[in-house]
């Protein structure tokens, strides 16, 4: 069997779920090609994923950012490569991208199966009645649903796939990687006699939904009602909206150490005393799989999509109404008071739950997605809008 899987752009974490998916295939005698359709985007600011890669690699648009295409021209070209590859089963992005639109089309024409991978849930998806129903008629064109965990499964029964299309697992990251690195940190910080000093810590694209400016006004209640020896805030992170950092106020305490990446990242998570993650509205928010992993209690926005998977009230950490800085203030005040020993239970019970949540949950939901077997023919009206619906490029 040859699978692709296609992606607007290879961070580190699709690499290191591609590398791990690709050993496990390659054992099953199946071939795993990536599609990456450009190599820079306006919305991450990550820079090129590195590594030795041990799957085939093709880029549709070399030395491009991925925003400044137009849909059109996005669909043009991972079409072309699909039909270039001639794969049995396709992983493509959700059907609002021209990418996973692309592979839809190539589904049509040859007869292979396509697997969504997707991280929508209620919470995150803002449209109307009207944008729903012609989701579920294109997706009579998709055979399977591969979505984070059971807590997204209700909203996509909603859209057409039942539970025997519908796998989990695609939100993982390399738990091991940052578990590790995090240890070395701290081990050199012991070993110096420094310490840990705690700070709270966010991690983010500077985008309005991420709730920045909630956790800013938190911080500021936080710090006000505290007294004597408050933690800071670090702000790590860039994006369209980062000239927030210059309105954050006159509060001290926060620092804006703008992106991170790699060793640079992990070092952050070392050395903070928990993690803040205050989005209004996120499909899954990977960087409280990335805390959890690094050993740190939570605090997370029920607007993420992970915050009834991963967060267990009271043993790794809290969930707070979507802006509710009020409640946040609260919970930071209350995380900063706990004694030390009581922070670092929390951060080993963190590791312990998003243990069962790394590469090997991806690999495993791929294996079970390439079981699902293709759908029956879909009405005319389906076809005809999966040929009409082109996908948009935009920043999410």
């Amino acid at each position: 069997m040859r699978v692709v899987f296609v992606w607007q752009r290879f961070l580190e974490y699709h690499v290191a779920r591609l590398g791990a998916v690709a050993r496990v295939l390659r054992v099953a005698g199946h071939d795993l090609v990536a599609v990456e359709v450009a190599t820079a985007d306006a919305a991450y600011g990550f820079p090129v994923a590195g590594g030795d890669n041990n799957f085939e690699h093709r880029i549709c648009f070399v030395g491009e950012n991925y925003h400044s295409l137009s849909a059109a021209r996005v669909r043009q070209a991972v079409l072309a490569v699909l039909r270039g590859e001639g794969p049995e089963v396709v992983f493509a992005p959700a059907t609002a991208f021209p990418e996973g639109m692309a592979a839809i089309n190539y589904r049509l024409e040859s007869g292979a199966r396509v697997v969504m991978m997707d991280d929508a849930w209620e919470g995150s998806d803002q449209r109307g009645p009207l944008t729903r129903a012609i989701k579920r008629l294109v997706h009579r064109n998709v055979d399977g649903a591969f979505i984070p965990a059971p807590s997204h499964a209700p909203y996509f029964r909603g859209l057409g796939f039942p539970d025997e299309r519908i796998v989990f697992g695609v939100d993982a990251v390399d738990n091991d990687y940052f578990a590790a690195e995090t240890a070395r940190v701290r081990a050199g910080s012991d070993s110096e006699g420094a310490g840990t000093v705690p700070y709270f810590l966010f991690v983010g694209r500077i985008l309005r939904r991420k709730g920045l400016e909630s956790l800013l006004r938190a911080y500021a209640s936080y710090r006000t009602a505290c007294g004597a020896g408050p933690w800071g805030l670090v702000v790590v992170g860039g994006g369209p909206g980062a000239e927030m950092a210059g309105h954050a106020g006159p509060t001290d305490g926060i620092s804006f150490v703008g992106p991170c990446f790699g060793p640079e990242l992990c070092e952050s998570y070392a050395r903070a005393g928990a993690l803040v993650v205050p989005s209004l509205r996120d499909p899954w928010s990977l960087v409280v799989n990335e805390g959890m992993a690094s050993g740190l209690p939570v605090l997370v926005s029920q607007g993420c999509g992970c915050a009834r998977t991963l967060v267990q009230e009271g043993e790794n950490g809290w969930t707070f109404e979507a802006g509710d800085w009020a409640t946040l203030a609260r919970l930071m005040a209350r995380m900063a008071a706990l004694p030390a020993e009581r922070r670092v239970e929390m951060g080993r019970r963190s590791a312990e739950v998003i243990s069962q949540w790394g590469l090997a949950r991806f690999v495993n939901g791929v294996e079970m997605a390439l079981q699902v077997p293709r759908r029956g023919p879909a009405p005319w009206l389906s076809d005809l809008v999966a040929q009409a619906w082109m996908g948009r490029v935009t920043i999410t």
